[in-house]
């Protein structure tokens, strides 16, 4: 018949050296164990952030005031879009920044004079710059569908809407939810 072990004995049996070496390895056990554990927790956050933000470094001065050239930005790729909302698209492998200004179904309409019009209504609260266009170009359009309209806020000086033409929303990538603003040195 075997003879049970009881802890307690174990306990009384080692020796103060023995007690500290096992309590050691029991703190080592539990250090490893809440470090492993913390690594998958950050490599989760990680993949996660990645997943649905990224950060993005402006090129170019095309949203200038509001963006700069070499800002850093926060942004959120699954955003459902809306009127001026500073994007990130692609056209033809290239990366542009711009402000949504008008979606599918909208009219926009511009004028002789630099002003520009959706849905008959002038959009000039916050850009400083004219919104002109080539002489050639149609004054009046209405967004297509699962497209936008994207205007620089350096209308004098960005390429946009009015040269590439409206933008397609498998385009657009991203929304820029932060900035970080760089300063020149």
């Amino acid at each position: 018949m075997k003879k049970q072990i009881n802890k307690e004995d174990v306990l009384t049996s080692l020796t103060d050296d023995q007690k500290k070496e096992a309590a050691i390895k029991r703190a080592n056990k539990r250090l490893i164990f809440d470090t492993v554990r913390m690594i998958i927790i950050l490599v989760v956050a990680i993949v996660i952030f990645l997943i649905f933000f990224g950060l993005k470094v402006v090129d170019g001065n095309g949203m200038y005031p509001a963006l700069m050239d070499g800002d850093l930005t926060l942004t959120y790729s699954k955003a459902k879009y809306v009127k001026n909302d500073v994007v990130f698209y692609k056209v033809d492998g290239k990366e542009y920044c711009g402000r949504v200004v008008a979606k599918a179904g909208d009219s926009i309409s511009f004028s002789d004079d630099g002003k520009f019009y959706v849905n008959g209504m002038v959009q000039s609260e916050r850009i400083a710059f004219p919104t002109n266009i080539s002489e050639n170009a149609e004054k009046k359009m209405i967004v297509p569908d699962n497209s936008v309209y994207i205007l620089g806020d350096y209308r004098t000086s960005c390429v946009d809407s009015r040269t590439l033409g409206f933008i397609s929303l498998d385009d657009v990538d991203s929304k820029v939810i932060a900035l970080l603003r760089h300063k020149k040195i």
